[in-house]
């Protein structure tokens, strides 16, 4: 998480070109719903974030209103810091340690799955040798056999969980992290670089920002996620 505090009169420069940097991806401290985005000015270029669902679902007052451009100039700055070397490296490190935990969770299931099996296995051996004639010791070896196979696709199950909960291979592991902090903070700079691009990039490092006004600094406050 970052958090960054903004002040709400700063000049700022010349809008950019194409979208809004955090179209969808800021939500309201004050109600938790996500802000709209509507652009202002003569060419209608000039990006505005503001609460309204609460005003047009029921009514209620609007809760937070600002301009987009520091904002979208404050998120640009904390992600280029974020994926320099340094932090690629970390990012990197902390994934493999999960993936480690992740792997001796899963190990731990196999070894439950193995012992499951074992025991349906010999249950069923216990039932299939039984006395068909003696209806009682069957009947209580079945019960203890159908037991052991419910186990088993119970451990199969919580396997089959932990696998589709966990991350896919790391789009981490293929860059260059002596070059990309400085690669990329040029290729964002460019004059040519297609606004769709930045986007992608946000979102793959963001979850979402969360924003809020502090009218006594007077602040504009996000906390990235």
């Amino acid at each position: 998480m970052v958090s960054n505090n903004i002040p709400l009169s700063r000049h700022h420069g010349a809008p950019k070109h194409g979208e809004a940097l955090l179209a969808g991806l800021l939500r309201c401290r004050r109600c938790g719903r996500k802000l709209t985005l509507r652009y202002t000015g003569a060419n209608h270029t000039i990006p505005r974030y503001s609460c309204w669902r609460g005003l047009l679902d029921n009514g209620e007052p609007r809760c937070i209103a600002f301009g987009g451009l520091r904002v979208d100039d404050a998120i640009e700055e904390a992600l280029l810091r974020v994926v320099e070397p340094g932090a690629i490296a970390a990012a990197m490190e902390a994934e493999t340690q999960t993936v480690s935990r992740q792997d001796q969770v899963r190990e731990a299931l196999v070894r439950d799955l193995e012992a499951a099996r074992y025991h349906a296995d010999r249950a069923f051996r216990q039932y299939d040798a039984a006395d068909p004639a003696n209806r009682l010791v069957a009947g209580e070896l079945e019960t203890r056999w159908n037991r052991a196979l419910t186990q088993v696709a119970t451990v199969e199950a919580r396997i089959a969980e932990h696998d589709a909960a966990a991350p896919g291979s790391s789009s981490l592991a293929a860059l260059d992290t002596t070059r990309i902090g400085t690669n990329l903070r040029a290729v964002w700079a460019a004059p040519t670089t297609d606004a769709r691009l930045k986007k992608r990039i946000v979102r793959t490092v963001i979850q979402e920002v969360v924003a809020d006004l502090d009218d006594t600094a007077p602040e504009i406050v996000l906390l990235v996620h």
